[in-house]
């Protein structure tokens, strides 16, 4: 499922960059997010739960602020170079398996370490590390706690319902980021129908992505989960390459995808 997930979130990715071109990142992620939780919604009404507990809600909020602040950090950053903002974000593995074990009390074997360190260095070379992108490592930062906080409040809430809630917090979260956004990266005009439209595609696979990737995050260590979901990389070049014919620079990302394979091996097995 986190796999799959992977997939999916490729797909979106892919699909984002012809809209980012006239929207800002604040715009694009607030109109995607709004949308998935539209489409969480039945999902989440199925699954409704009267959560109570301070403790929950607490996690709940903090993981749907973070989880907002990432996309908006990682399309900010995309706008500006791509390559090194995802370089330094898909460091996310390897903070999640030092993070995660310690934090949660998942084991840790050495097999799994390897196989973050794998990914995460796959990701420099696939993406032809140019310079320092202070979005994509913070971005990283985010994903990690961000997962972290949401298992905890996966303890106590089914998947959909705490997605669905997580991903509010995270839309209603972005509004006031437009005045903190650098006038060069806002939009070249103001959003309109037809944009909202244009986001709807993106949105439904950001929601199929969700589900799976809670779903599985529900009953599977954050440790094994985080990192094989950068299964992503994958298929993010070969859409890249079909899809976007973005042909350039195949050998690094030929080596790159290797080490993430090797990874995804790795941490799926350890």
């Amino acid at each position: 499922m986190a796999v799959a997930a992977g997939f999916f979130n490729a797909f979106w990715s892919a699909l984002s960059k012809k809209l980012l071109e006239h929207l800002s990142a604040r715009e694009f992620t607030m109109a995607f997010r709004i949308q998935t939780c539209l489409l969480l919604l039945p999902f989440a009404v199925f699954q409704w739960s009267w959560m109570t507990s301070w403790r929950w809600w607490a996690f709940t909020v903090a993981s749907g602020v973070l989880e907002g602040g990432r996309i908006w950090l990682l399309t900010t950053g995309v706008k500006k170079d791509y390559y090194s903002t995802y370089a330094f974000y898909n460091l996310t593995p390897f903070f999640t398996v030092l993070a995660a074990p310690l934090l949660l009390s998942e084991p840790q074997p050495p097999i799994l370490v390897l196989g973050g360190t794998l990914i995460a260095l796959g990701a420099f070379i696939f993406h032809r590390l140019g310079r320092w992108s202070w979005p994509g490592l913070v971005g990283a930062l985010f994903s990690t706690v961000a997962a972290i906080l949401s298992k905890e409040a996966l303890r106590a809430a089914p998947p959909l319902f705490f997605t669905f809630w997580s991903f509010l917090v995270g839309a209603l979260a972005l509004i006031p980021l437009e005045y903190l956004e650098p006038q060069g990266h806002k939009g070249r005009r103001r959003m309109n129908l037809r944009d909202w439209k244009g986001v709807l595609p993106v949105a439904f696979l950001s929601f199929i992505a969700s589900i799976l990737f809670y779903v599985a995050l529900k009953y599977a260590p954050v440790s094994k989960i985080n990192p094989l979901v950068r299964a992503n990389l994958l298929f993010g070049f070969l859409f890249s390459y079909y899809l976007l014919k973005e042909k350039n620079g195949w050998k690094s990302k030929a080596l790159g995808g290797g080490l993430i394979f090797a990874g995804l091996l790795l941490v799926a097995f350890a």
